[in-house]
């Protein structure tokens, strides 16, 4: 008998139809743990699936705090959860192989897994997964996503006790970057292992409220909090054993990869004047990378020539 008891926990709000689609693809053998929003499945008709152990809450809450409420409902016999959205999916593979990376890595605080990218409607568009299976030692795995974090939180896989240690999601985030940080957290307070198999399928949504606040001061507040919480661990000493991270280039290569998508994101809607304000406001030059410098600069050729032909 395993002695691995995985858990799911699900934030979920107003998605019924696709919260039963993911639990209908979770193992048996699984626990599952679902945060209600603001009661929005009330009334429960039909029942949920009897494997679920759901807690509807009295009021809305904001986002990463249902996230979180959601992982307060494991129980404490459970040694590792995943929390995926509730749009998300596992394949039927996801068990075993799972399974099997657990059996291998015992120790490991966190398992990145692979995920395909499918839209509204399930086509599939992409995804990521690991080039290669790696195994780190504590902080070493953070720079596979120094600069950006391109797991999807149905591939990942933490210690509940680790968890419990280093913490879940940064409530004070709004809108964006608390998965990011969660993520990026883990990989330098803990040992890593990457699996280079596909477990689930990531959903996104065209024109969806996330992506609505792409460009905005709001999300590069998120952004600056994250990065600023992620310098401080590396400040106070929590480094990869293995390698360097320049603090200031770190910061600066998220800031700005940032920035960028949301130019891209102003240019789409038409919002030049827009676009170069948050250009301005928000890009950092000092301590970019080489290549980093260049794509502010192509990104500020692209501005010029957009209103040119305005």
């Amino acid at each position: 008998m395993s002695p691995n008891k995985i858990a799911v926990a699900i934030p979920t709000y107003k998605r019924r139809e696709m919260l039963d689609r993911l639990i209908g693809t979770i193992p048996s053998d699984w626990s599952i743990y679902v945060s209600d929003n603001d009661s929005s499945l009330l009334p429960l008709d039909p029942p949920i699936d009897g494997r679920v152990k759901v807690s509807h809450s009295p009021v809305m809450v904001e986002m990463f705090a249902n996230w979180n409420r959601a992982l307060s409902l494991v129980d404490a016999d459970c040694t590792h959860v995943f929390i995926p959205s509730d749009d998300d999916l596992f394949l039927p593979e996801a068990r075993a192989i799972v399974t099997d990376a657990l059996r291998q890595h015992a120790d490991a605080d966190i398992l990145v897994f692979g995920c395909d990218f499918i839209d509204g409607q399930d086509q599939k568009f992409g995804g990521y997964v690991p080039a290669a299976q790696e195994v780190f030692a504590t902080g070493d795995g953070f720079t596979r996503f120094a600069y950006s974090v391109d797991a999807r939180l149905p591939g990942i896989l933490i210690r509940q006790d680790f968890l419990k240690r280093i913490g879940a999601f940064d409530e004070k985030m709004e809108i964006t970057a608390a998965d990011s940080d969660f993520v990026q957290r883990a990989l330098l307070l803990g040992k890593s292992v990457f699996v280079p198999k596909v477990i689930g399928l990531y959903r996104y949504w065209n024109g969806s409220g996330t992506h609505a606040f792409h460009g905005t001061d709001r999300w590069m507040k998120d952004v600056v909090r994250w990065t600023d919480k992620i310098t401080q661990l590396l400040r106070t000493g929590h480094h990869p054993i293995h390698a360097k991270v320049d603090i200031d280039q770190y910061r600066a290569e998220v800031i700005n990869r940032n920035v960028l998508a949301g130019v891209d994101n102003l240019i789409a809607k038409g919002d030049l004047v827009k676009a170069r304000d948050f250009f301005w406001r928000h890009a950092v030059f000092k301590h970019a990378t080489l290549l980093g410098r260049l794509r502010l600069l192509r990104c500020l050729w692209r501005l010029r020539r957009t209103r040119m032909s305005a």
